[in-house]
Formats: structure tokens, sequence, C-alpha cells
């Protein structure tokens, strides 16, 4: 639970995320990594799907003329706010440059919103945002501006991996805005918003909604006002300035590094380790971030973005890069799906994915192979035709096509709903599980009220 409390178990987590249809049976392990520089600021990025149905988080990146404002959009109830929002900021930022102040940061992000609001479009997302400003004189100090509005995350860190104490949560430079923060619980109530405490112990706006700022959610902004301030859930964000550096970076996160149990000092302690043993690869590093939260149980989207400062060597072209994932749960359509999506959003297809995660497989030595490793390579089959070569390519393209036409297999299939919904809760977050779930939901209740006895003890 935030502030201290306990959390449920990683497998009582598992289970509330898969019967309320926000999970896949394995997660989806590819990732996309991204690399951005200029004369000033070297930039990696790294994400990941995970365990969630889809990817939902977004990310802008700003250069020009030793400012830049740098940022990690986390999206939920679907990628479209956070894919909207994360466009408009790129737009704003190249007419209009970085906001050079809170006043005109503030009015950004409540402008953004608006235009967002007035698509009608659904869904939601946070914003961790920082400018970065180059120093004012040689060997000064980078000036930071940090801007937030939700429970994603800015971190600072010494080359070390020392983090620096910013007096956020968890030594961070910023506050996460959960519901039940004393400060968040009043301004939603005073605005005409419940917080109570829902099913797996999280706190809720209006028994819903798990963050209190941030792009997006209309119903939630219908009360209060008439100020977009004054509303249970706001993009109005809090902000704070600091200096560091040339030889410190900045990290942004977005809640899926920290749900698990992955604290901001070792998320920076395992940063600076791969960026020393890669001489510099910010994305590199941002990668074994994001697979460090997925092995300490995060079950939501990841993402990272590491900011460095100074030094020689810029990173000055664009360069994408994709990690195909175990195809192990491809069985599975919502799985499939996904799996999709990630290599289109790392630009590349299916068969061009599998054909990469076989050579991989295949180039490792057989006593290394684990049982997982086995089962993927008799997953894929024989290809045929030699390596390199058009036959050989044809054979992926046609194994991948076969894949994605095959039919069922999803537990949020059902015949009542949609593909990739749970009957009896579309429409209504939080809802109940459909009647062929109902053990499951037993289960997992049971578990809880078993892990709350033991606490209590």
């Amino acid at each position: 639970f935030a502030n201290g409390r306990s959390r449920p178990s990683a497998r009582t987590a598992t289970l509330f995320a898969l019967v309320m249809g926000a999970s896949l049976p394995k997660p989806i392990c590819c990732t996309v990594l991204e690399r951005h520089g200029d004369k000033h600021f070297r930039v990696g990025l790294a994400e990941m799907n995970g365990w969630r149905n889809s990817m939902e988080d977004a990310h802008v990146v700003h250069m020009v003329d030793g400012e830049g404002y740098f940022g990690i959009l986390d999206g939920h109830g679907g990628g479209e706010c956070s894919a909207w929002c994360s466009q408009r900021l790129h737009e704003h930022l190249a007419a209009h440059g970085c906001p050079q102040d809170d006043a005109a940061a503030k009015k950004l992000l409540l402008d953004t919103d608006h235009a967002f609001l007035s698509t009608g479009m659904g869904s939601g997302s946070t914003a961790a945002m920082c400018v970065v400003r180059k120093p004012v004189t040689p060997g000064g100090k980078y000036r930071l501006h940090v801007i937030n509005a939700g429970d994603s995350r800015v971190l600072l860190s010494r080359a070390d991996g020392t983090i620096v104490d910013g007096g956020g949560t968890d030594q961070g430079l910023t506050t996460d805005h959960k519901p039940d923060w004393p400060s968040e619980r009043a301004r939603i109530e005073r605005c005409g918003g419940t917080v109570e405490q829902a099913m797996g112990g999280v706190y809720r706006v209006n028994g819903d909604l798990a963050v209190s700022r941030g792009f997006g959610d209309a119903e939630y902004k219908k009360t209060g006002g008439p100020a977009p301030e004054d509303r249970p859930v706001t993009a109005d964000p809090e902000m704070g300035h600091f200096e560091c550096g040339a030889s410190d970076f900045l990290l942004i996160v977005c809640d899926g590094v920290s749900e698990g149990s992955f604290p901001n000092p070792e998320v920076t302690q395992l940063a600076a380790k791969v960026l020393k043993e890669t001489g510099g690869d910010a994305a590199k590093a941002c990668e074994a971030v994001i697979f460090r939260a997925l092995e300490t149980d995060s079950k939501d989207n990841i993402s990272c973005m590491i900011v460095l400062l100074g030094g020689e060597n810029r990173q000055k072209e664009f360069q994408k890069e994709f990690h195909p994932g175990c195809l192990i749960g491809a069985d599975d359509a919502n799985f499939r799906k996904a799996y999709v999506a990630m290599c289109a959003r790392g630009g590349v297809r299916l068969g061009e994915a599998v054909e990469v995660r076989h050579a991989g497989l295949v180039g490792k030595p057989s006593a290394s192979r684990t049982a997982a490793d086995v089962a993927e390579l008799e997953l894929i089959g024989s290809p045929e035709g030699a390596v390199g070569s058009a036959q050989r390519e044809a054979w992926f393209e046609g194994w991948a096509d076969t894949l994605q036409q095959r039919s069922g297999g999803s537990m949020d299939d059902d015949e009542d709903g949609e593909p990739g919904t749970t009957a009896g809760t579309r429409g209504a977050p939080g809802g109940g599980p459909p009647g062929s779930q109902q053990e499951v939901m037993r289960m997992l209740m049971g578990m809880m009220q078993q892990q709350q006895q033991q606490q209590q003890q």
C-alpha cells in the first residue's frame, strides 16, 4: 500500500491483474531502445510492454540550443491520451521552445490537457518531466526544472550511482500524486471527489482511479471548478528547481519501474553500473533498469529514460533498436496482439523479430540453454533455407502469418464480450468478474484476507 503500508504479495497482485483482465499470461519482454543526442545532452530510452494487455507509455525528447525537455507519459485506460499529449507537447516545444518558468510550465500542461479533453477521447496519463538548461558559465551547474503530474518519477544520480535526495518519494525529485497522500486527499474531497480503499488495498479517486493528477480522465474532472486546478483529478503540476554537475545524470521512470520491489536508490545504482560497463550507453542502462523492474515483480508497462550531461562523443543521430522477447505465450490471442504491437513500435515486422529471436537462441551453446529456450525453439520449429537467404526470410514471414491467423486462446475472450475485454467489467472500472472466473476471485479474496491477518499478528 502507499505511504509505508504493506503491499499485496506478488502472487496476489498477479492474480488480481489477471482476474480484472489487465494482464497477460506471460509478459511481453521485447524492448524498444532509443538514442538521442546533441552537443549538450545524450539521451537513452528503453521501454517494455511487460504483463499489460497493451503498451500505453509515451515520451518526450526535445533539445535545442542547450535546453532540453524530457518526459515520460504513463497512460492508463488506453494509450490514446499519452500518445496524443506527447505529440502535442512535441509540437508546442518545436514551435515555442521550453517553458521558461513555473507559470509557463503550468500553462503548457493545463492547455495540453484542455485540448485533449476537447477531443472527447477516453483514457488518461501521468506526466513526469524535466527541463534541463546548460550552465550559464563554463564549469557551472546545470539547472533542472522538474514538472510532475502523477506517480511517474524524476530521479537524480551522481556518477557513482548515489541518489541525490530531492525530498520526494523514496528520495526522488518528485512526490507521487496518490489519492491517500494527505494534501491530495484534502484537495480531492474539497473538489467534490472521494478517496476510497478499493480491492487490493489501493486507494482510488471515487473508488476507481489510483492516481490523482495527470492528463485526461474526463470523468474525474466534472466536479469542483471552475478552474482546472480545482478538480478531483487535475493536470496542474507540482514543480521543483534543482542544480547538478556535468557528471551527474537524470532518470525519468514510469511507475512500472517502482511498483514492485525496486527502490529508487537501487535504480540509480544499477543505472550507474551499466553506464560504466558500457562506456556511457544510456539506452543499455535503461534496458537493464526495466528488466530489473520486471524481475522485481512489476506487472505494468515499464519505461525508463536517462539524460547524460556534459562530456564528449555526443550521440548526434537518432537511433532505434528492437530486441525481440520470448515467444512462449503466443498461444494466447492477447499476447500475440501485444507482441505484434511492440514489433511495430520498434519498426520491425513480426517475421523479422522471430528470425532474430531464433538466431539468438540457436547461437547459445547447448549446455547453457534453459528449458524455456528449448521450448521456444520447439515452438518456432525448423526454418527452411540458408541463413540470410530470401527463402529463410519467406519461411519466417509465413510462420508469422500463420501465428497471427490463429484464433481463440485468451482468458479475456468471452462469448458475451469482445476479445480483450472482461465480460461484466467492460465500461465499469472495478466491476465483478464473469462467472467463469468466480472461483479464481474467491481464491484471490481468501489470499488477501489471510495476508491481512498475518500482518495484524
